[in-house]
């Protein structure tokens, strides 16, 4: 059922005229890796103090306050980029079990994102209360994981 959409989405006019574009694929997928550098250095960042490993300079509530319009908005371009990625080749990111999983990954992260966000929105010293250390530790575990899995993934669809 997949490869019969896949078959058809490639054979529409859209999909046709950007695969006939030899420049198409190379400048979307060099719009897509910037936009994961915008979303993966920040989120590091942020990682990095959960995991308490940076301490001086800005408080995490107003890390996260100045990074997030960033790293939403290059989600957005992410998503839009990879639309097009998509429809030029959707057979191989679709029938693509590392683009798959990638997918599952992003909204992973987005979750872990939006928790984080929305405890500090109510509270800005929410992750950083002594009963909530621990938590925010494991936040940053997985939120650093849960991004290199999505560069490793996304570096892998072209393999499998």
């Amino acid at each position: 059922m997949i490869a019969a959409f896949c078959d058809w989405l490639a054979a529409t006019p859209v999909s046709q005229t950007f695969q006939d574009w030899a420049w198409f694929v190379p400048l979307v997928q060099t719009v897509h890796i910037l936009s994961v550098a915008v979303v993966a250095t920040p989120v590091a960042m942020l990682a990095f103090r959960l995991l308490g490993l940076t301490r001086l300079g800005l408080t995490l509530a107003v890390m996260v306050s100045q990074f997030m319009p960033w790293i939403w908005s290059a989600l957005a371009v992410l998503l839009v980029s990879g639309m097009l990625l998509t429809v030029t080749e959707p057979a191989r990111e679709l029938l693509n079990f590392a683009f798959r999983a990638k997918m599952i990954l992003v909204v992973v992260l987005a979750v872990i994102l939006t928790i984080l966000q929305s405890r500090l929105r109510r509270d800005p010293d929410y992750w950083t209360r002594p009963a909530r250390r621990g938590a925010a530790r494991s936040i940053g575990v997985a939120s650093l994981l849960v991004e290199i899995l999505i560069v490793t993934a996304g570096r892998w669809i072209a393999y499998v």
